[in-house]
Protein backbone atom coordinates (compact mmCIF):
# COMPACT_ATOMS: atom_id res chain seq x y z
CA UNK A 1 0.00 0.00 0.00
CA UNK A 2 2.52 2.54 0.76
CA UNK A 3 4.63 1.52 -2.16
CA UNK A 4 1.84 2.03 -4.38
CA UNK A 5 1.28 5.72 -2.70
CA UNK A 6 5.19 6.91 -3.83
CA UNK A 7 4.91 5.57 -6.98
CA UNK A 8 1.62 8.10 -7.51
CA UNK A 9 3.60 10.39 -5.95
CA UNK A 10 6.42 10.34 -7.93
CA UNK A 11 4.08 10.08 -11.15
CA UNK A 12 2.65 13.27 -10.09
CA UNK A 13 5.67 15.27 -9.28
CA UNK A 14 7.01 13.95 -12.91
CA UNK A 15 3.91 15.32 -14.55
CA UNK A 16 4.60 18.86 -12.40
CA UNK A 17 8.06 18.54 -13.38
CA UNK A 18 7.67 18.39 -17.50
CA UNK A 19 4.17 20.62 -16.83
CA UNK A 20 7.17 23.50 -15.92
CA UNK A 21 9.34 22.54 -18.34
CA UNK A 22 7.13 22.66 -21.29
CA UNK A 23 5.33 25.91 -19.72
CA UNK A 24 9.12 27.47 -20.20
CA UNK A 25 9.94 26.29 -22.95
CA UNK A 26 7.02 28.16 -24.11
CA UNK A 27 8.39 31.12 -23.26
CA UNK A 28 12.04 30.25 -24.10
CA UNK A 29 11.93 27.71 -26.66
CA UNK A 30 14.64 25.15 -26.17
CA UNK A 31 16.02 25.13 -29.29
CA UNK A 32 16.51 29.40 -28.89
CA UNK A 33 20.22 30.12 -29.76
CA UNK A 34 22.10 30.93 -26.39
CA UNK A 35 25.06 33.23 -27.15
CA UNK A 36 28.04 33.06 -25.06
CA UNK A 37 28.10 36.43 -24.19
CA UNK A 38 27.50 39.98 -25.00
CA UNK A 39 29.30 42.02 -26.99
CA UNK A 40 30.67 45.07 -25.64
CA UNK A 41 29.84 48.63 -27.22
CA UNK A 42 33.93 48.87 -27.29
CA UNK A 43 33.47 45.50 -28.90
CA UNK A 44 30.68 46.22 -31.49
CA UNK A 45 32.59 49.55 -32.28
CA UNK A 46 35.70 47.16 -33.45
CA UNK A 47 33.26 44.87 -35.82
CA UNK A 48 31.73 48.16 -37.05
CA UNK A 49 35.46 49.40 -38.13
CA UNK A 50 36.27 45.97 -39.26
CA UNK A 51 33.25 46.08 -41.62
CA UNK A 52 34.04 48.77 -43.08
CA UNK A 53 37.81 48.16 -43.93
CA UNK A 54 36.98 44.64 -45.77
CA UNK A 55 34.34 46.21 -47.29
CA UNK A 56 36.79 49.17 -48.55
CA UNK A 57 39.31 46.71 -49.47
CA UNK A 58 37.05 44.80 -51.51
CA UNK A 59 35.93 47.88 -53.15
CA UNK A 60 39.85 48.75 -54.15
CA UNK A 61 39.97 44.91 -55.60
CA UNK A 62 37.78 46.18 -58.30
CA UNK A 63 38.81 49.49 -58.78
CA UNK A 64 42.14 48.14 -59.58
CA UNK A 65 41.14 44.82 -61.16
CA UNK A 66 41.80 46.17 -64.99
CA UNK A 67 44.42 48.71 -64.29
CA UNK A 68 46.90 46.71 -61.83
CA UNK A 69 46.64 43.21 -60.98
CA UNK A 70 49.30 43.63 -58.36
CA UNK A 71 47.73 46.10 -56.54
CA UNK A 72 43.96 44.45 -56.72
CA UNK A 73 45.69 41.27 -55.33
CA UNK A 74 47.07 42.85 -52.12
CA UNK A 75 43.89 44.50 -51.40
CA UNK A 76 42.61 41.33 -51.66
CA UNK A 77 44.59 39.72 -49.45
CA UNK A 78 44.36 42.12 -46.74
CA UNK A 79 40.68 41.96 -47.40
CA UNK A 80 40.81 38.56 -46.34
CA UNK A 81 43.41 38.60 -43.28
CA UNK A 82 40.71 41.23 -41.71
CA UNK A 83 38.98 38.20 -40.68
CA UNK A 84 40.76 36.73 -38.91
CA UNK A 85 39.96 33.52 -36.74
CA UNK A 86 39.13 35.32 -33.18
CA UNK A 87 36.21 37.43 -35.40
CA UNK A 88 35.10 34.78 -37.48
CA UNK A 89 34.62 32.60 -34.08
CA UNK A 90 32.45 35.66 -32.43
CA UNK A 91 31.00 36.20 -35.66
CA UNK A 92 29.87 32.20 -35.67
CA UNK A 93 28.47 32.55 -31.85
CA UNK A 94 25.98 34.90 -33.88
CA UNK A 95 24.96 33.65 -37.34
CA UNK A 96 26.96 30.22 -38.75
CA UNK A 97 25.99 31.17 -41.96
CA UNK A 98 26.90 34.12 -42.44
CA UNK A 99 30.88 33.23 -40.98
CA UNK A 100 31.11 30.90 -43.11
CA UNK A 101 29.54 32.52 -46.45
CA UNK A 102 31.59 35.57 -45.62
CA UNK A 103 35.02 33.86 -45.03
CA UNK A 104 34.25 31.48 -48.35
CA UNK A 105 33.15 35.15 -49.98
CA UNK A 106 36.55 36.79 -49.58
CA UNK A 107 38.56 33.68 -50.21
CA UNK A 108 37.33 33.11 -53.57
CA UNK A 109 37.76 37.06 -54.02
CA UNK A 110 41.36 36.30 -53.29
CA UNK A 111 41.36 33.16 -55.66
CA UNK A 112 39.70 34.76 -58.27
CA UNK A 113 42.01 37.27 -58.45
CA UNK A 114 45.18 35.80 -58.49
CA UNK A 115 43.75 33.61 -61.49
CA UNK A 116 45.44 34.65 -64.59
CA UNK A 117 44.67 31.36 -66.79
CA UNK A 118 41.56 33.40 -67.21
CA UNK A 119 42.08 36.12 -65.54
CA UNK A 120 38.56 37.46 -64.29
CA UNK A 121 36.43 39.85 -65.77
CA UNK A 122 35.38 42.91 -64.66
CA UNK A 123 31.68 41.83 -64.40
CA UNK A 124 32.73 39.01 -62.09
CA UNK A 125 34.95 41.36 -59.48
CA UNK A 126 31.93 43.47 -59.47
CA UNK A 127 29.61 40.35 -58.61
CA UNK A 128 31.79 39.08 -55.75
CA UNK A 129 32.35 42.52 -54.28
CA UNK A 130 28.39 42.70 -54.24
CA UNK A 131 28.00 39.73 -52.78
CA UNK A 132 30.44 41.12 -50.09
CA UNK A 133 28.77 43.97 -49.24
CA UNK A 134 25.52 41.80 -48.74
CA UNK A 135 27.00 39.28 -46.50
CA UNK A 136 28.41 42.20 -44.08
CA UNK A 137 25.41 43.97 -44.24
CA UNK A 138 23.83 40.60 -42.36
CA UNK A 139 26.62 40.48 -40.43
CA UNK A 140 26.88 43.51 -38.87
CA UNK A 141 23.11 42.73 -38.16
CA UNK A 142 23.78 39.62 -36.18
CA UNK A 143 26.77 40.63 -34.68
CA UNK A 144 26.02 44.09 -33.40
CA UNK A 145 22.83 44.68 -31.26
CA UNK A 146 20.26 46.70 -32.47
CA UNK A 147 20.31 49.33 -29.86
CA UNK A 148 24.43 49.62 -30.57
CA UNK A 149 23.79 50.59 -33.98
CA UNK A 150 21.72 53.27 -32.37
CA UNK A 151 24.56 54.50 -29.96
CA UNK A 152 26.27 57.50 -30.99
CA UNK A 153 29.45 56.45 -28.68
CA UNK A 154 30.15 53.16 -30.39
CA UNK A 155 30.17 54.82 -34.02
CA UNK A 156 32.57 57.36 -32.96
CA UNK A 157 34.49 54.82 -31.40
CA UNK A 158 34.67 52.64 -34.59
CA UNK A 159 35.71 55.93 -36.25
CA UNK A 160 38.40 56.38 -34.15
CA UNK A 161 39.19 52.65 -34.43
CA UNK A 162 39.67 53.70 -38.49
CA UNK A 163 41.65 56.64 -38.01
CA UNK A 164 44.16 54.35 -36.41
CA UNK A 165 44.28 52.48 -39.24
CA UNK A 166 45.03 55.44 -41.38
CA UNK A 167 47.90 56.34 -39.19
CA UNK A 168 49.10 53.14 -39.69
CA UNK A 169 48.34 52.57 -43.88
CA UNK A 170 49.56 56.44 -44.64
CA UNK A 171 52.79 55.52 -42.30
CA UNK A 172 53.53 52.56 -44.71
CA UNK A 173 52.84 54.62 -47.51
CA UNK A 174 55.07 55.97 -46.68
CA UNK A 175 57.57 53.27 -45.58
CA UNK A 176 57.18 53.80 -42.35
CA UNK A 177 57.28 50.91 -39.90
CA UNK A 178 54.06 50.14 -37.95
CA UNK A 179 54.95 51.74 -34.28
CA UNK A 180 57.53 53.46 -35.33
CA UNK A 181 55.00 56.84 -36.55
CA UNK A 182 56.45 58.79 -33.73
CA UNK A 183 59.99 58.59 -34.74
CA UNK A 184 61.47 61.33 -37.14
CA UNK A 185 61.06 59.98 -41.22
CA UNK A 186 63.54 61.11 -44.35
CA UNK A 187 61.03 59.68 -46.68
CA UNK A 188 59.24 62.36 -48.56
CA UNK A 189 57.53 60.38 -50.97
CA UNK A 190 54.71 57.61 -51.44
CA UNK A 191 57.07 54.13 -51.83
CA UNK A 192 53.32 51.97 -51.00
CA UNK A 193 50.82 52.40 -53.24
CA UNK A 194 48.29 49.83 -51.79
CA UNK A 195 48.77 51.43 -48.27
CA UNK A 196 48.31 54.66 -49.84
CA UNK A 197 44.91 53.57 -51.45
CA UNK A 198 44.06 51.74 -48.25
CA UNK A 199 44.52 55.22 -45.95
CA UNK A 200 42.93 57.33 -49.23
CA UNK A 201 39.70 54.55 -49.11
CA UNK A 202 39.38 55.13 -45.12
CA UNK A 203 39.52 58.38 -44.92
CA UNK A 204 36.71 58.70 -47.27
CA UNK A 205 34.81 56.17 -45.37
CA UNK A 206 35.61 58.02 -42.15
CA UNK A 207 32.95 61.16 -43.69
CA UNK A 208 29.76 58.13 -43.93
CA UNK A 209 30.93 56.98 -40.27
CA UNK A 210 30.28 60.63 -39.43
CA UNK A 211 27.25 61.33 -41.21
CA UNK A 212 25.92 58.01 -39.55
CA UNK A 213 26.93 58.56 -36.20
CA UNK A 214 24.84 62.17 -36.80
CA UNK A 215 21.65 60.64 -37.27
CA UNK A 216 22.18 58.55 -33.33
CA UNK A 217 23.91 61.61 -31.84
CA UNK A 218 21.90 63.51 -29.07
CA UNK A 219 20.77 67.20 -30.39
CA UNK A 220 22.87 68.41 -26.83
CA UNK A 221 26.10 66.98 -28.61
CA UNK A 222 25.88 67.56 -32.45
CA UNK A 223 24.74 71.25 -30.97
CA UNK A 224 28.52 71.25 -29.64
CA UNK A 225 31.18 73.70 -31.14
CA UNK A 226 33.78 70.51 -30.85
CA UNK A 227 31.24 68.24 -33.09
CA UNK A 228 31.18 70.42 -36.22
CA UNK A 229 34.98 70.68 -35.99
CA UNK A 230 34.82 67.03 -36.07
CA UNK A 231 33.46 67.69 -39.62
CA UNK A 232 36.09 69.63 -40.82
CA UNK A 233 38.68 67.85 -39.44
CA UNK A 234 37.68 65.03 -41.42
CA UNK A 235 37.56 66.85 -44.46
CA UNK A 236 40.59 68.13 -44.18
CA UNK A 237 42.00 64.72 -43.96
CA UNK A 238 40.39 63.66 -46.63
CA UNK A 239 42.30 66.48 -48.60
CA UNK A 240 45.67 66.11 -47.08
CA UNK A 241 45.35 62.48 -48.28
CA UNK A 242 44.56 63.06 -51.53
CA UNK A 243 47.34 65.76 -51.78
CA UNK A 244 50.25 62.81 -50.34
CA UNK A 245 50.76 65.32 -47.41
CA UNK A 246 53.57 64.37 -45.33
CA UNK A 247 53.01 61.69 -42.84
CA UNK A 248 53.69 64.22 -39.71
CA UNK A 249 50.99 66.76 -41.32
CA UNK A 250 48.15 63.80 -41.92
CA UNK A 251 49.40 62.53 -38.06
CA UNK A 252 48.72 66.17 -36.61
CA UNK A 253 45.27 66.55 -38.37
CA UNK A 254 43.93 63.38 -36.68
CA UNK A 255 45.64 64.09 -33.05
CA UNK A 256 44.78 68.09 -33.12
CA UNK A 257 41.73 68.34 -35.71
CA UNK A 258 39.89 65.21 -35.24
CA UNK A 259 40.41 63.33 -31.83
CA UNK A 260 40.82 66.30 -29.84
CA UNK A 261 37.34 67.40 -30.69
CA UNK A 262 35.81 64.00 -30.23
CA UNK A 263 36.84 63.37 -27.10
CA UNK A 264 35.79 67.09 -26.15
CA UNK A 265 32.06 66.17 -27.51
CA UNK A 266 31.81 62.92 -26.56
CA UNK A 267 33.47 63.13 -23.19
CA UNK A 268 35.74 60.71 -24.01
CA UNK A 269 39.73 59.84 -23.49
CA UNK A 270 40.75 58.56 -26.70
CA UNK A 271 43.71 56.21 -27.30
CA UNK A 272 45.80 56.17 -30.61
CA UNK A 273 47.42 53.21 -31.21
CA UNK A 274 50.82 54.26 -32.92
Amino acid sequence: MNKKKIRINNISITAITLAIVLSVGGIYPLNRTIYAHTFSGGESASFLALATQIAAEAHLVQANARSNTTLAQDHAADARQHLDANTTKELTERNKRVAHDLTAALIDLQRSINSTNPPPTTAIVKEKVNNIDGLLQEALSARVEPDQMKNATVHILALNNILNEITEHYGGAYGIEEGKQNETSTQNRIVNMADYQSAQSYANQTLQMFNDTKKVASSNITSSPEFSKIDIGLASLKNAIESKKQFKEVQQIIESQIRTHIESAFKLKLKAEV
